[in-house]
């Protein structure tokens, strides 16, 4: 688990770097942008807006380290060699990542520095707190939907190496978002 952990921490590092190390004033202008707020939508591309990203894709390409370039193919062959249930794992987390509005993700930046900052004691202290608000959680809401639970049980399981593992879970304490 910890190896996924670090290996989707890699690639969205590696993103944001590159998104950041690559951009310049002269690129061509932008796709028409979404709004952040909401999920992004697949819609089908034009002719034209699909000649003008795969330019704009060459071009990063081409603008990009060596290092850069192998990182990110190293990066590519993990996680195409992944089992299909952890490259979903991964691709779930880079999803929600990439739909987070910039408040969520400054949100997420002050966790993680907080969690860096924690001793390993008070990471435990922090993950045993988080598990037992779960629980507490899990068990009113059985209490409040009596019956509910065989039909479709909207929780995930309890234990998940103390992360939260959907939306419909409540959120976790600040400094235990690891």
């Amino acid at each position: 688990m910890k190896r996924f952990l670090f290996l989707m921490g890699l690639l969205v590092g590696m993103a944001v770097t590159s998104a950041l190390a690559q951009q310049s004033p002269a690129s061509p202008p932008p796709l028409p942008t979404v709004d952040q707020a909401k999920p992004r939508q697949k819609l089908p591309l034009t002719e034209e807006q699909r000649a003008l990203a795969e330019q704009r894709l060459d071009a990063k390409w081409s603008r990009m380290t060596l290092e850069g370039k192998t990182q990110l193919m190293r990066l590519h062959r993990g996680l195409a060699e992944m089992p299909p249930d952890e490259r979903k794992f991964i691709h779930d987390r880079i999803e929600r990542f990439l739909n987070m509005t910039p408040a969520e993700r400054a949100r997420l930046q002050q966790n993680r520095k907080k969690w860096e900052q924690m001793t390993p004691e008070e990471r435990q202290r922090a993950r045993e707190e988080f598990r037992n608000r779960r629980q507490e959680f899990e068990q009113q809401w059985r209490r409040n939907h009596p019956g509910e639970e065989s039909q479709a049980n909207p929780l995930p399981p309890a234990e998940n190496n103390g992360t939260p593992t959907s939306a419909s879970t409540p959120p976790a304490p600040a400094p235990a978002t690891p």
